[in-house]
């Protein structure tokens, strides 16, 4: 038609009239319309979506070098889960292996623990001897002989718990000879209370003169007596 624009090249509308750029052509008469041309890189182009380097890219996941679980150097590093005392040499410091040490040191804490009720057992034996002449005597001597049992009771009490709570792990006989109490899980020093577990089952422990504590030590993987096992305790060389 005379008088009416060129069309662009490519199927492209005539100039705009003020930027003077093609655009797309004029929808004239409902026909269809045409958009930009579909190049390369738009859409579903190479380079996007599961691309190298992403998803399961290696280094990711359980790629080398990360591992989560089995790394090397995690879970069962050295050092950690096996219980003190296990593996030492005997007579090194930190060694479980210390049954004869321990039958001398509970012969030492024993005789400590026994020095109150000694004295007040002689002393309510005298009254109770001089008591034909007097009543009052021997009334002095049976209350002696019971505070004597209950004097015997503390010192156990004091000699076997309070003593090493408060003196890193030790009791009297543990320092002599070169022995130390410690927590079973992790090495530290026990507390007041699992002192006194340990005294208490000193009532088992030391049936038939001790022998029932002896065996039980020998023959345990990491030499406890029913005292340790109960409080979670081990004895070991210092």
């Amino acid at each position: 038609m005379a008088g009416a624009p060129a069309a662009a090249p490519g199927g492209y509308g005539p100039p705009h009239p003020q930027s003077g750029g093609y655009g797309p052509p004029p929808n004239y008469g409902g026909g269809p319309t045409y958009g930009p041309p579909s190049g390369q890189g738009y859409g579903a182009g190479p380079g996007y979506g599961a691309g190298p380097g992403y998803g399961g890219a290696p280094g990711y996941g359980g790629g080398p070098g990360y591992g989560y679980g089995a790394a090397p150097g995690y879970g069962s590093a050295p050092g950690y889960g096996a219980a003190p005392g296990q593996g030492i040499p005997p007579g090194a410091p930190g060694s479980v292996d210390v049954v004869g040490s321990r039958v001398g040191q509970y012969i030492v804490d024993a005789l400590i623990t026994a020095v109150p009720l000694i004295v007040l057992l002689i002393l309510s034996g005298v009254l109770a001897a001089a008591s034909y002449d007097s009543a009052v005597l021997g009334l002095i001597g049976g209350v002696l002989y019971f505070f004597a049992w209950l004097a015997a009771l503390a010192s156990g009490f004091v000699v076997y718990a309070w003593w090493p709570s408060t003196h890193g792990g030790q009791t009297p006989g543990m320092k002599w000879l070169g022995l130390k109490i410690i927590r079973e899980e992790d090495g530290g020093e026990p507390t007041l209370g699992q002192h006194a577990l340990r005294w208490l089952l000193l009532i088992v422990d030391g049936m038939v003169a001790g022998l029932v504590g002896l065996v039980i030590m020998s023959t345990s993987e990491r030499k406890q007596r029913l005292g340790d096992m109960a409080a979670h305790t081990l004895v070991v060389r210092v």
